[in-house]
This record gives structure tokens, sequence and C-alpha cells, in this order.
């Protein structure tokens, strides 16, 4: 803080002098599409007097192709937490001035410290969403296709052969996330989500592929208004994707299955190439406001990371068991770890090969960089 910002400060009119200091400015944003309020985007550009250039990712793949191309420099992204790792050692991100956050404090200490025990060379990202991946269900087809009302919350809807056949002749889409698959699949199997057994990682690549034989698509967007207009019966996707469509409809429901559930953080980064690192931490400061990270919480209909802005986040979502999960849901819950080298390598291998087994032609990245 320079002097004259001291001096202004001391006189109340530190705000004028911090739009000053961003006049002009382009804020360069890659996140996942309709990821925050849109009114607190505007809000921000009207304080700081910038613009905010919302670029948008559907899947990994997505993120790393546009994070990596060299005509790209983003000044914040919004990565899933165990991907974070990967990019600071490869020093693509930057470590964080902590002291530059004042409200760092007021994240939620479990949040926090789960994603301090995968980052944990540096703060290298700020908790800003979690939630889980589990499924979207049209009760009544589902219902009326065969499935017993006992066996709608298990992942044996997906991958025993027989449940899945019946959910088949509705409608199965799954996201295009390979570790959310997986994981699903190494839950059903009794497996923790984060083996690195070579035995267990290769039966659940084998359950993945006879499981997409009889799977309509998948895709990271298309499944949520296939779910609500019951086009398809049986999804995989992310809470707050699935809930936002069950909203009023009775036949539909997400769930997080008996056997467990992934629990993921997202989390606010910035690439060591910003060109405008301190409005991106002034983004980074505005979106920990409590009553902002309440607002992005109702308005997705997923849990913030800040303990502060839980008493203002709306009844009707803070007391949603799917939302904010119980301590008897939690307990289901696995928390997804960064992956190394050679466990990312097998499954992208036997991703592939699912993938492509069956078909003429695929695009699937042979390799994948997390």
């Amino acid at each position: 803080m320079n002097r004259v910002f001291t001096y202004l400060w001391g006189l109340g009119i530190a705000v004028s002098l911090v739009s000053a200091v961003h006049a002009g400015q382009t804020l360069k944003v890659l996140n996942w599409g309709d990821y925050i309020d849109p009114d607190v985007i505007s809000e921000f550009e009207a304080e700081n007097d910038a613009t905010v250039e919302y670029v948008t990712y559907d899947n990994i793949d997505e993120f790393s192709g546009k994070l990596f191309n060299p005509d790209n420099k983003f000044d914040v992204i919004f990565p899933a937490s165990r991907t974070v790792p990967r990019l600071a050692e490869n020093g693509l991100v930057r470590e964080l001035d902590t002291k530059e956050l004042p409200d760092y404090n007021n994240l939620r200490a479990d949040i926090l410290e789960m994603y301090r025990q995968q980052d944990s060379a540096g703060v290298h990202g700020i908790p800003y969403m979690w939630g889980t991946t589990g499924i979207g269900a049209n009760l009544v087809a589902l219902k009326d296709a065969g499935v017993a009302e006992d066996q709608l919350h298990s992942w044996a809807l997906l991958f025993d052969a027989g449940l899945r056949k019946k959910a088949a002749s509705c409608g199965i889409a799954l996201l295009n996330e390979r570790d959310e698959i997986f994981a699903a699949a190494l839950f059903y199997l009794g497996y923790s989500i984060n083996t690195t057994d070579k035995a267990r990682i290769n039966q659940a690549g084998e359950l993945v592929k006879e499981t997409l034989a009889d799977v309509k698509y998948l895709h990271t967007t298309q499944y949520r208004p296939d779910l609500h207009d019951h086009k398809v019966c049986l999804v995989v996707g992310y809470s707050g994707d699935i809930l936002a469509e069950t909203d009023g409809d009775d036949a539909l429901d997400y769930i997080i299955p008996d056997e467990g559930a992934a629990l993921w953080v997202d989390v606010m980064s910035v690439p060591s190439n910003a060109e405008n690192p301190q409005l991106a931490y002034a983004f980074i400061r505005h979106m920990m406001k409590s009553q902002v990270a309440a607002r992005n919480s109702n308005y997705l209909a997923y849990p913030t990371a800040m303990q502060s802005a839980l008493p203002f986040v709306d009844k009707e979502v803070l007391d949603s068991p799917v939302v904010y999960p119980t301590v008897d849901v939690l307990n289901k819950l696995e928390a997804m770890k960064p992956l190394d080298k050679k466990i990312n390598g097998r499954m992208q291998r036997l991703w592939v090969k699912a993938m492509c087994t069956g078909r003429s032609w695929c695009s699937v990245p042979m390799d994948s960089f997390f």
C-alpha cells in the first residue's frame, strides 16, 4: 500500500481510488458456464470501473485446451482443487498472498483443511464452491421401467447390468468427466475413489466400458435440460446442476447413493501469466464477501466455502441435505485427490478404450495433463 493510498484511506475515500486504480482494465476469467450470479459480476465491474471477460469451459479437457492456449492469458481461473497441485508444480499458477485476502480466515475450516491437504506446497487457490457428484433420477420413469423403490439409491442403477438395461429403456446420460465416472464405478465396487491399486483401477475401467455401451451420450451440460424435459431418466452429474432441473418436479430427484459419492471443491486461482494480478485479487476479495458468497450459493444451489456467508444463505438452500450435507451424508463422501502421473495415464488409457470400443470413430484425447 503506497503512502498516497494510506493517506486517502485514513480520510475515508479509498473506494474512489480503488476504482481509479483499475479503471478501464479487463479481467479475463476462465470458469464453468453460469457459475456466478450475473449480478455479482455486474457489481464488480461497476465498483472497479473494469470489464469482466467471462470465458467458459464444459469439462477438464476443454479447461486444459483454453488455459494452455498461448493466445489466452487469464487473470482468474476456477479449476477443480485436485488439479491445482499439478498446475502449481509446473509453475502455471501463482502462490497467493493471503494478507491480500482479508476474508481468508472466514472460510469453512473443514473445506479449507481438505483443500490444504491437496495443495500442501502453498496457497495456490481459494475454495469457492463445493459439492457432490451423484444421480439425477426420474423416479416415475424408472419405476415404470421395472426398477424397485429400494434400488433407487444405489450406483447399481448404473453398474448392475440388469438394472442398467431397465434404466436404458428410458434413457441414461452421463457427465463427460473421466474422473467422476471412474469414482462412481469405484464406489460401486466398494473401493476408495483414490485407490492406486492397478487391479482395482482396471476393474473399474472394464465396468465403465460395459456401462458406456448402454449410455445414450456423455455431455457435461446436455443432461440437464434432458432430465428436466423427461428425455432421459437417469443421469450422473453435479449436485447443483441436477437440483436446478429437479426444482418443482416431483418426478425428479437428486440422489447421493448409499455406497457414497465424490466430494469436490472448485477454487479461484491466478495464473502465472495473468496480466492484471491486482485486479484478480480485487475480484477474489469481492467473491469472498459474505453476502456476495451467499448470493452465489443461492443462485447456484451449491454450498459456498465461506463460513461467514451461511447466515445470508436462503433457508431452503441451507436446509437442503443434498446442498449442505448433514454429518451422516458427509460421512458417505470422499474427496477426490490429485492423481500421480502413472495412475493418470492408466486411467486415461482405460477411458479411451471405454469411450471408443464398438465405435467406428471417436474423439478422445490420448493424453490428459491432469
